[in-house]
């Protein structure tokens, strides 16, 4: 087995199942990650998380690592992203100036270290690591994940959003990373450090005018539905901070849907009933209020899903042949509506 077998599929699963759980590939990304840190031993266990396979293209993974906390016995865990590349240099080469002074920063912001270095690669293997909060699509990361100016963009989020602490205004976060999808998406949680400050808050980190948007709908849909979904409500954002293009959002409890669904039981039905009365009042927002919607064309979404399961139908033809049956069934019921 090899790195190219592996990447164009023609090695099937078993190719991937090398590349991210044997031995000698792993091993080789273990010394990159220990490359990185003071001292070898400060690297810990790496639990895969995700993986996003491009076939003929590349192979990422997302990992936490648990790195030692010098000083003492304990570790943290840092979100780490690696690529495996057919062509080990072209992609990487893209962008090394931004990375080399996203990671300046920082150093300089004091959220790099113990890792002595952000960025590392090995181009035999076609392999490139990156070390949260690397990401040049996202270079608000880097303050973001920075807890001074977590307390301070938080002390000027809730004044500004109209919403009353009912207890003390927190004096410090503690900041843990949720998503770290470099070029896609980051999703952090910033924690009082004292609970009696009150719960969590988390951050969706957005680029362009995106997060704007986004924040305007999902305070519209929220108010929309305090007035007319008859019990089912929706999750009203905190604040929008454009500095940032982060929009912040405050801890709710509670399952998913999908969860319930995985395992049915008595209540199921009336939580698809309320779904479905929340999705009949949206449905009856006023234009003036939804603003201009991007028109969704079902031949579109019906060929975006299909592009999205080539790696299936690479890796596990029968599960990609039974996928497709169903999109053409669903192509066929839209075509008589």
């Amino acid at each position: 087995m090899n790195i190219v077998d592996a990447l164009s599929g023609r090695a099937k699963l078993e190719g991937i199942q090398w590349l991210l759980l044997s031995a000698t590939p792993r091993r080789v990304l273990r010394d990159q990650l220990k490359s990185l840190l003071p001292a070898p031993n400060m690297l810990g266990p790496c639990r895969l998380r995700r993986v996003r396979f491009t076939p003929g293209r590349k192979l990422t993974g997302y990992y936490d690592a648990r790195v030692r906390v010098e000083g003492t016995e304990g570790y943290r865990v840092r979100p780490i992203a690696v690529t495996w590349t057919v062509d080990g240099e072209a992609d990487w080469r893209q962008g090394r100036n931004a990375l080399a002074e996203l990671q300046a920063e920082a150093f300089r912001q004091g959220v790099a270290a113990p890792f002595r270095q952000l960025t590392a690669e090995l181009p035999e293997w076609g392999m490139h690591v990156k070390v949260s909060p690397l990401d040049a699509q996202f270079p608000q990361l880097v303050r973001l994940l920075d807890p001074r100016h977590v307390r301070d963009m938080l002390a000027a989020a809730y004044p500004a959003s109209g919403v009353a602490l009912d207890q003390p205004r927190p004096d410090g976060y503690a900041v843990t990373s949720i998503r770290y999808r470099p070029g896609n998406r980051h999703v952090l949680r910033y924690d009082p450090l004292h609970a009696a400050n009150g719960g969590a808050v988390f951050a969706k980190l957005y680029t362009g005018e995106e997060g704007a948007w986004a924040f305007r709908v999902a305070r519209h849909v929220a108010d929309w539905l305090a007035e007319h979904g008859k019990g089912v409500t929706a999750m009203r954002p905190l604040a929008y901070v454009a500095e940032d293009r982060v929009v912040l959002y405050p801890e709710l409890s509670g399952a998913p849907l999908s969860e319930h669904l995985r395992h049915p039981s008595q209540g199921v039905a009336q939580c698809l009933e309320r779904a479905g009365a929340a999705l009949h009042a949206l449905h009856r927002l006023p234009q003036a209020v939804a603003g201009p919607l991007r028109p969704h064309n079902f031949a579109a979404e019906l060929s975006k899903r299909a592009q999205a399961i080539d790696h299936i139908r690479m890796l596990l033809p029968s599960v990609g042949a039974a996928i497709d049956a169903l999109l053409d069934r669903a192509r066929e019921v839209h075509e008589r509506l």
